[in-house]
Formats: C-alpha cells, structure tokens, sequence
C-alpha cells in the first residue's frame, strides 16, 4: 500500500513540474522602446534569427523557416514563446525572421 501512495505522489510531482509556467510580461522603459524602434529591419531579423537558433534550439532540433507558411508560423510561434522564455518583442523579432523566411 505505501508504494502505492509513493507512486502516486510521484506521480502527481511529475505532472505538476511539467505543467507550463506563466511569466507577467517584462516591462520596457521608455530608453529601452526608443531604441528598439530605431533598429533597421535587418537588424530586427538578425535579432530574431539569433533568437530562433538560442532559446528554440536549446529543446529541440530547428526546423527551416521554409517548412512553414507564416500563417504556419504564428501559432507556432505563439505556442512555443512562453516555454523559451522569450518576452514581448524578443516573439516579435522571432515572428519577424520566420515570416521574412517563410514558404510563399
């Protein structure tokens, strides 16, 4: 019976510690977004490719941006931000080189 009630618990921490975990987004100052509307789109898709090959790779193999259509992407994307980690405009910048690579 107690391997029973140890199984269980363990159990029960295994699907607890897995469960996704919701951060408040990171708040900007006014220095921080003056300088990011001032980067060239260039530098923007550097940043999200950059990005895209960190925080996405670190879990799992990278597919191509060309794999998917951007309206592919965008769920995509909208799923896998919170688990990378990723804020606000670090997802914009990821959006913006899968989209920019996109299948047409």
């Amino acid at each position: 019976m107690k391997k029973y009630i140890y199984s269980l618990c363990l159990v029960g921490v295994i699907v607890y510690s897995c469960k996704t975990q919701h951060a408040a987004p990171a708040k900007t100052s006014p220095e921080t977004s003056t300088a990011i509307a001032n980067l060239s789109k260039e530098e923007m898709l550097k940043k999200g490719e950059d990005l895209f090959n960190l925080k996405c790779g670190r879990c799992h193999g990278l597919p191509s941006p060309g794999d998917f259509t951007v309206a592919d992407w965008k769920p995509i994307i909208a799923a896998m931000a919170p688990k990378a980690k990723l804020n606000a405009e670090e997802t914009n910048w990821v959006l913006a080189y899968v989209n920019e690579n996109a299948k047409k």
